[in-house]
């Protein structure tokens, strides 16, 4: 009996603890299902594009070249940017700080930005289980918020 009373406290104090601040700024344009996405696959970063591969978006790793334009003349004026191959990009940040049942609990920053404006669609940050941070993604993506 105490056994079980402990769980259900357990449970209750981690799911308590769980904070998830989601802004959406602007919706994504589900035509072109391409994102840029950090190396790797370890924790967070690692669900989320698989997430987002299973969802049915293309994944690049790398950003397209950078460009320097400008004219020579009496004025002089150079710009230099990096060029994407994708119509977004992942930005995502994350480490875990203790374990929730069997899944890691985890303290994370997510952006997702559009490379077509430079604005960032929506964000995402907080603690709490990393499969709900993945689905607070997903909804994110979907335009909603909850």
């Amino acid at each position: 009996m105490f056994k079980k009373l402990a769980i259900v406290a357990l449970l209750a104090f981690l799911g308590g603890c769980a904070t998830h601040n989601v802004q959406l700024y602007g919706p994504v344009d589900i035509s072109n299902k391409t994102v840029t996405v950090p190396p790797g696959s370890e924790g967070l970063k690692g669900k989320l594009k698989q997430a987002l591969a299973n969802d049915g978006w293309k994944l690049v790793v790398y950003r397209g070249p950078s460009v320097t334009e400008g004219e020579i003349g009496e004025r002089t004026k150079i710009e230099q940017y990096d060029t994407f191959n994708s119509r977004y990009r992942l930005v995502v940040s994350s480490y875990q700080n203790g374990l929730c049942l069997i899944t890691p609990a985890i303290k994370y920053d997510i952006s997702f930005i559009d490379n077509k404006s430079g604005a960032e669609v929506f964000t995402i940050n907080g603690f709490g289980c990393e499969p709900d941070a993945v689905e607070k993604f997903m909804n994110a993506l979907h335009g909603k918020d909850k």
